[in-house]
């Protein structure tokens, strides 16, 4: 007993894989390896912390014969919690039980059921409906949770809604039916079930903010905040998270300093909030106030929150500092190195995020979609034809991940950047899935800049056909006409526009000054400040005359 508490115990302090490994190796010098109370610690914590959910599979293979529900349960959850590709073998590991394991409790079943939500696994998520009613476990406020989310997530409101109605409408299920509610965004059914809630938790009120914030009703959401009698940090930070998603970023901050006179300290993801709002706004001078505050605070920096740093810096120009963190990280999961391989993808620095990419797999860690798209970003901002095209096609063969329409975005853009037009053109009519707005998007931006009006005019339709009112689309086509010297053409398509009432949108933009944001729109004149500001430019312009 004594040595498996002190395994236990380096197992919570454990930080890397290879750590792991010799206190798994230590476990199975001193006879613990065919525990299966040990295997559950060893497997949870391998696949929660260290995201090594392969590794957890192969301490879990090593013990599959005489393998315990729990067992069966944290290796079905280490899937569902594993947002990749992966996350198919969820079900593998449930069927595998049906025919060799125990049979599956409660936890078991939403465990697998979560994966149904998260794949919209629609056909898979009705049979696990069915065995649960089978096993006798709907009554399980976990099964019924798990069944009225991913009921949700497939849009199936009415199925969520026959669940809840089997529940008894206690606090949980009601929260649930509320979230299923909001994602449709059907307000006034969250809401009824709201106000008819004789108790009401932190979750309800935060899922009604996030709801009436996620529709763009801000005002609704900070009328259910201001009502509430206690407010928890993660009704704080449904709020914040609605004025960023809402692009109120001045809002969103403000909110934060009130946040910190009341005395309520953030946490993580307060923290992670606010630094996606700083990366959006792109204020560096701000990046670094909110990296001091994390240090000064003393707020858990775990590895989402090294995450956000990364996103943070390398969105607001400073790589130096974003590569800072990354290499200073204790545990690296798939998504620090996706985010590492983006900033350097976007900044042009293609051959750095090669690099980082096999840093990655000597590391052990497997590359998802998110992956591929960074790296095939790298290889177009930098023209790396050769190199793209390599990792497009060992995706599928190496990698068994099949390339998303995302991806053949990315492989038009970089044939159409390095001026292979025809070639791009070529990769869109064979491509397995159809191709949306992106891929004609990236096609029609190689006319422009190779002026191709015969490729152009059919990329443009074809925008035209699926996002009629953007207006991006019909100035890039005319100014391939401009270029080509088509101007009868020009003319054409400019009154195309007029007909269907197509207008551009203005430009804007943001200035931070004196810990203040003001936004400026292209043709308004609604600053508080404008006569001053134009007074300064007149003066700024008579100098030069």
């Amino acid at each position: 007993m004594e040595i498996m508490k002190s395994s236990l115990k380096l197992l919570a302090s454990c930080a890397s894989l290879r750590a792991l490994k010799q206190i798994h190796a230590h476990m199975f010098l001193n006879g613990l390896h065919d525990d299966n109370y040990v295997a559950v610690q060893l497997l949870s914590f391998c696949s929660r912390e260290l995201r090594e959910v392969g590794y957890a599979r192969m301490i879990f293979n090593s013990l599959a014969h005489s393998a315990n529900v729990f067992l069966w349960t944290a290796m079905i959850t280490s899937y569902s919690n594993h947002q990749t590709g992966t996350m198919k073998e969820a079900f593998t590991i449930y069927k595998l039980m049906q025919q060799q394991g125990p049979s599956p409790n409660k936890f078991t079943l939403s465990s697998v059921l979560k994966a149904c939500s998260s794949l919209q696994a629609v056909a898979e998520g009705n049979q696990i409906h069915a065995h649960a009613f089978k096993l006798g476990f709907l009554s399980s406020i976990y099964v019924q949770t798990a069944l009225l989310d991913m009921y949700a997530k497939h849009g199936q409101v009415q199925k969520a809604r026959n669940i809840f109605d089997l529940s008894g409408e206690n606090v949980v299920a009601c929260n649930a039916m509320i979230s299923c509610y909001t994602k449709v965004r059907d307000m006034i059914a969250a809401r009824e079930i709201f106000d008819k809630m004789s108790h009401k938790d932190g979750i309800s009120w935060s899922v009604m903010i996030s709801g009436y914030a996620g529709s763009g009703n801000m005002l609704a959401a900070r009328e259910l905040f201001h009502l509430m009698s206690e407010r928890g940090i993660n009704s704080w930070n449904a709020l914040v998270a609605g004025y960023t998603h809402n692009g109120e970023w001045y809002e969103a901050f403000k909110l934060f300093s009130f946040m910190c006179l009341e005395c309520v300290k953030p946490n993580p993801a307060t923290m992670t909030i606010l630094m996606s709002a700083c990366g959006q706004l792109g204020a560096l001078k701000l990046a670094w106030q909110l990296h001091g505050y994390l240090w000064k605070h003393c707020i858990e920096k775990n590895v989402h929150v090294h995450n956000s740093l990364i996103d943070m810096y390398a969105k607001c120009g400073s790589l130096l500092e974003a590569h800072k963190v990354f290499s200073e990280m204790p545990i690296k999961d798939v998504v620090s190195f996706n985010v590492m391989i983006g900033g350097f993808a976007n900044y042009g620095h293609g051959e750095n995020a090669l690099e980082l990419f096999s840093e990655m797999l000597e590391g052990g860690i497997q590359p998802d979609t998110f992956t591929f798209l960074g790296i095939l970003s790298a290889c177009c901002h930098s023209r790396l034809v050769d190199s793209g095209a390599k990792f497009f096609s060992c995706m599928k063969r190496d990698f068994g991940i099949e390339p998303s329409v995302d991806h053949c975005a990315c492989m038009v853009d970089l044939f159409g950047r390095a001026g292979y037009v025809e070639e791009a053109y070529d990769f869109v009519k064979a491509m397995h899935v159809a191709p949306h707005a992106g891929v004609w998007g990236a096609l029609l931006n190689a006319c422009r800049t190779y002026c191709d009006v015969k490729i152009g005019e059919i990329a443009a339709h074809e925008l035209f056909r699926i996002e009629p009112w953007n207006p991006g689309n019909y100035v890039i086509l005319s100014n391939i006409y401009a270029r080509a010297h088509c101007w009868a053409s020009v003319t054409k398509i400019r009154c195309f526009m007029r007909g269907r009432i197509v207008e551009k949108t203005s430009g804007s933009s943001w200035i931070q000054v004196n810990h203040e944001f003001h936004k400026f729109t292209m043709g308004e004149a609604l600053h508080p400040q404008n006569e001053e500001i134009y007074g300064v430019l007149k003066n700024i312009y008579l100098q030069f005359l």
